[in-house]
C-alpha cells in the first residue's frame, strides 16, 4: 500500500539528514512525487544553511552583558512586587472575611504579618538592586 503525501510530509525533517536508509516505501514516494521532493530540498537547504551559520561569530556590542543581566535583574525583581489594584483585592476579601468570622481575625494578623514582612524583605531587595545598577551605571 503507497503512502500519502501527509504521512512523508512528517518524515521529511528527518529525512533532510545525509545518511543511508534502507530503501522502502517512503524512498519510492519521493520519486514519484514532485511536491514531496521539492520539500525535502528545502530541509536540506536549511539544513545547509543552519550548518554555515555555525562558522559565524558576531560579537555584541561593548556593555551588551552589563546591560543584558542588569535588565533581568531589575525585572526580576520589580516582577516580585504586587500590585495596588491587586493588594486592594485582597484587602477587601480579608476584611468581608473578617467580618463573616471572628476568629479569622487571628488568622488576618499572623498573613498581614507575613505581607509586611514580604514587603519590607522586596523592599530591600528593590534598594539593593537599585545601589547595584546606580554603581554599575557610575562605574560604566
Amino acid at each position: 500500500m503507497p503512502v500519502s503525501s501527509e504521512h512523508v510530509s512528517d518524515l521529511l525533517p528527518e529525512y533532510a539528514e545525509s545518511g543511508l536508509r534502507p530503501a522502502g516505501e517512503v524512498e519510492e514516494h519521493l520519486a514519484s512525487c514532485a511536491a514531496c521532493t521539492a520539500e525535502l530540498g528545502t530541509y536540506r537547504s536549511l539544513l545547509s544553511s543552519l550548518v554555515a551559520l555555525r562558522a559565524v561569530e558576531v560579537e555584541p556590542p561593548a556593555g551588551y552583558l552589563d546591560r543584558t543581566l542588569r535588565t533581568a535583574r531589575l525585572a526580576s525583581i520589580t516582577s516580585r512586587i504586587p500590585s495596588l489594584a491587586y493588594l486592594r483585592r485582597v484587602s477587601t476579601r480579608g476584611t468581608r472575611i473578617l467580618a463573616q468570622t471572628p476568629r479569622a481575625g487571628y488568622a488576618l494578623a499572623s498573613l498581614g504579618g507575613a505581607a509586611v514582612g514580604a514587603t519590607a524583605i522586596a523592599l530591600v531587595w528593590w534598594r539593593i538592586a537599585r545601589r547595584d545598577a546606580v554603581a554599575t551605571a557610575v562605574n560604566s
